[in-house]
């Protein structure tokens, strides 16, 4: 009877520990990421369904929602023309005014992509341009692998140079349809590798961006346009390569 109570005092105390142990970890994804925790409970950080994988903050004035529907809705179309096609639908957390981006997490940047799962969209990231650059990178991402990218086969340059020229991001491209119209900045010839790297040099560096869209232009003129980098990023996937 006694080794009864002992192994169920044992037994109720290593649950409360896994009990206490799993709490800790939720209150430290809601402090350290909480992006990740609106997108696990949307309605927990205010915000609500307007579509299928799309959030809006509640205080969003109807005319702003009906807006935004149409923007990704157009921006899912561009970027399903360039790839060919836009399997991956990840969610997107909008916010409409600067107290629910903070919430979020959100600090300077107008988005921010979160693997293929979710983005968060700021008061400043509502349009075309800024959401497909992020569905871009859920695209690329998606086609390309995790394994592949915690493995450096993409370096941070081409993802974002590539994200700037689906998006036709006008700060950082010339109208035209090739690098030596397009181009605004010239690229460097040691551009940051990794994200960290890169979220590092945007700071210092405003024209990279451009230098980015303009070697990764540079770059599709030289392997054959869109159709090459198809290619290409199925080669990637499968290991056999590597981008640029």
């Amino acid at each position: 009877m006694r080794l009864k109570l002992l192994c169920w005092s044992w037994a109720k105390r290593v649950t409360q520990v896994g009990i206490a142990s799993a709490l800790l970890i939720v209150a430290g994804v809601v402090v350290a990421w909480p992006a990740m925790a609106a997108y696990v409970c949307p309605s927990c950080y205010g915000l609500e369904p307007i579509a299928s994988h799309l959030f809006v903050e509640s205080a969003m004035p109807v005319a702003d929602r009906a807006t935004l529907r149409a923007t990704v809705a157009a921006a899912t179309a561009q970027v399903a023309n360039f790839y060919g096609s836009f399997d991956r639908r990840p969610t997107v957390l909008a916010c409409a005014t600067a107290a629910c981006d903070h919430r979020l997490g959100g600090r300077a940047a107008r988005a921010t992509t979160f693997g293929t799962l979710f983005i968060r969209l700021s008061p400043r990231g509502l349009d075309q341009t800024i959401v497909t650059h992020e569905f871009s990178h859920v695209e690329f991402h998606a086609r390309v692998g995790d394994v592949r990218l915690l493995t450096g086969s993409v370096p941070a340059w081409f993802d974002e140079g590539l994200a700037v020229i689906v998006s036709n991001d006008s700060r950082y491209l010339n109208p035209g349809v090739s690098s030596k119209t397009r181009c605004l900045a010239e690229p460097g010839s040691d551009m940051p590798s990794s994200p960290f790297q890169w979220s590092i040099q945007t700071g210092k560096m405003p024209d990279l961006y451009a230098q980015a869209a303009c070697r990764v232009m540079r770059w599709l003129d030289a392997n054959g346009g869109v159709i090459g980098l198809r290619v290409a990023i199925q080669g990637v996937a499968d290991g056999s390569r590597r981008l640029p």
